[in-house]
């Protein structure tokens, strides 16, 4: 069996388990799993319950953290306008170089763009990480032949991406895997990307992140990053120095304004802090637009492979997963739905208690990453 069917046979088989299984089977292995909250589902290790709910719950019910956002009709007014001065006065051969990994929100993103701007120049970018899920690569290849979208393909060397992945995964903050690891990759694309916007003069990068993302992620409170945010040359990512990680050469990769002119810094737009949209719509999108193959819009089955790894990592040594806040608060804001998530970190959490459920793909993940499943702690 090649390693891409393995892969997809046992995600196949943990979403089978998730769905039809786990239901009825976290009952009897209660013991194994901790309390969390009955509104969001976040886990009693990382927040305080009271009477069952979480205190982000109950703060949430007197707060509102989006009360003072301008109007979606105003911000999409103004991303319109970003757009359209930016087909009428770009200088190079695109107006927008488009971070594009396969997924349903890349795929859901492109589609948009291509209908509600059918002048837009676009240039999509895959960054490939060298732990790219390979049905995401299909989907890539399929889409961008199926749109005939000008398309560019990056891939960094595999020593380069097993090293940070490497360090980053033994030298966690106390964010976890996603404020270290996670960081760490999407720094890293977004730099690509504003390097090729730069060297090409692309005026704008549009990304595929959430509103919940951006604002937990990147610290904004807008679809649109500024020239003084966009001035600042990356020197450090989650309390690690660069240079002290990478080589001078490799340490090109990393974005560094000052070896550009001012007028090539690009700016990034999240059109999804605009469009706000659930979950479970941007799957159904995808599927009833026919932009993948039904199944194939699955995060399980699209996302970074380190994903499980770094979800077993955080809960042995955190005794959560540091990617539950973000899934928890598109919860609380009716943004994705609860149960999913639940079943779904519950599972997590008995798999790193016991072992059980870790195929042979997070060996071989280990293996190139010359760590073993003892050097984290991890069962079996």
């Amino acid at each position: 069996m090649s390693e891409k069917s393995r892969f997809i046979k046992e995600v196949r088989q943990f979403e089978f388990f998730l769905k039809w299984i786990w239901p009825v089977f976290r009952k009897l292995v209660r013991n194994h799993l901790t309390i969390r909250c009955t509104r969001c589902f976040l886990s009693e290790n990382y927040v305080k319950l009271t009477n069952g709910t979480c205190e982000l719950c109950n703060r949430n019910k007197t707060s509102n953290p989006e009360i003072d956002l301008p109007s979606r009709k105003i911000m999409q007014e103004q991303m319109d306008q970003l757009l359209t001065d930016s087909i009428k006065t770009a200088s190079s051969a695109y107006d927008v170089l488009l971070l594009f990994s396969g997924g349903k929100d890349s795929s859901y993103l492109l589609y948009r763009l291509m209908n509600d701007y059918p002048s837009l120049r676009i240039l999509a970018l895959t960054v490939d990480n060298t732990f790219m899920s390979p049905v995401a690569m299909d989907n890539v290849l399929a889409i961008i032949g199926k749109t005939g979208v000008d398309h560019l393909i990056l891939r960094p060397k595999r020593e380069t991406m097993e090293k940070m992945f490497g360090y980053a995964l033994t030298h966690l903050n106390d964010q976890g895997c996603s404020g270290t690891v996670d960081q760490f990759d999407g720094d890293f694309f977004s730099d690509v990307a504003r390097n090729v916007a730069a060297e090409k003069k692309i005026p704008y990068i549009i990304c595929g992140l959430s509103r919940t993302q951006v604002s937990r992620i990147l610290k904004l409170n807008s679809f649109l990053t500024t020239p003084e945010y966009e001035s600042r040359r990356r020197e450090q990512v989650a309390g690690i120095k660069l240079d002290a990680v990478f080589d001078p050469d490799e340490m090109l990769y990393w974005w560094d304004p000052s070896r550009y002119s001012s007028n090539q810094i690009p700016l990034m737009i999240f059109p999804f802090f605009v469009w706000n949209m659930e979950e479970d719509f941007i799957k159904s999108e995808v599927i009833r637009l026919n932009l993948m193959p039904r199944g194939d819009e699955s995060p399980l089955i699209t996302n970074n492979r380190l994903v499980p790894l770094m979800g077993i990592v955080d809960m042995i040594q955190f005794g959560y997963s540091s990617f539950e806040p973000e899934f928890a608060e598109m919860v609380r804001a009716g943004k994705a739905e609860r149960k999913q998530w639940l079943y779904s970190f519950e599972m997590l959490e008995y798999a790193a208690k016991t072992g059980r459920f870790l195929g042979k793909s997070l060996d071989e993940i280990l293996k190139r990453l010359s760590l073993t499943r003892s050097d984290l702690n991890i069962k079996g």
